[in-house]
């Protein structure tokens, strides 16, 4: 047998909040479980629901997406396992950039990280600032709150001696929106 393909797909956002998290992953279990999918990592942001899907690489996702209509209708969905070539770094940061903004962070991680890969010194502890960022996010889209604050204080100690922007990202403004949050513990996502 093959290797499962994984997808992060993204339904539109009925009104969940990330307290529903663990009710609605269940939920989506049992409506791809039929078709032969898993679902696993959900996440739950102002725009959409999200999670991974892995099912076999030759099925059609028109049926998993009809089956998912009763949590939300398909907002996008893209394909994890299949390597493509690597865009140029400052493409890389704008699909990232945009990311983040749609508050995506598990797409952001995944973007960002072949280019922190590839990057040394200051520039690597910069991207590995903003990874950790979003990692804080995606655990309060899941309803894991216990890391997110000790997450965006390593992500501050990576950002704060940086300079002030990044290929387009405001890096101050962000460094502000994190301390803001880690000093008040009033989390919102900020955008970059």
């Amino acid at each position: 047998m093959s290797k499962e393909a994984r997808y992060v797909v993204r339904l539109s956002q009925n009104g969940y909040t990330p307290a529903d998290q663990s009710v609605l992953l269940q939920k989506i279990k049992d409506l791809v479980r039929p078709l032969s999918g898993v679902a696993m990592n959900l996440r739950v942001s102002d725009f959409a629901v999200e999670f991974d899907l892995f099912c076999a690489p030759e099925a059609d996702l028109n049926p998993f997406l009809a089956a998912l209509a009763p949590v939300g209708g398909a907002l996008s969905r893209r394909r994890l396992d299949i390597e493509t070539p690597a865009p140029p770094p400052d493409q890389v940061i704008a699909e990232a950039r945009a990311l983040f903004n749609e508050q995506r962070f598990w797409e952001f991680h995944e973007v960002l990280e072949g280019l922190w890969k590839k990057t040394s010194g200051e520039e690597k502890q910069l991207l590995q600032g903003l990874i950790l960022a979003a990692a804080a996010f995606v655990h309060v889209q899941k309803n894991e709150p216990g890391v997110v604050l000790q997450m965006l204080r390593d992500a501050v100690a990576r950002l704060e001696h940086q300079p002030a922007a990044y290929q387009g990202i405001n890096l101050a403004q962000l460094l502000s929106a994190l301390q803001k949050i880690i000093l008040t513990k009033n989390v919102h996502f900020p955008t970059i």
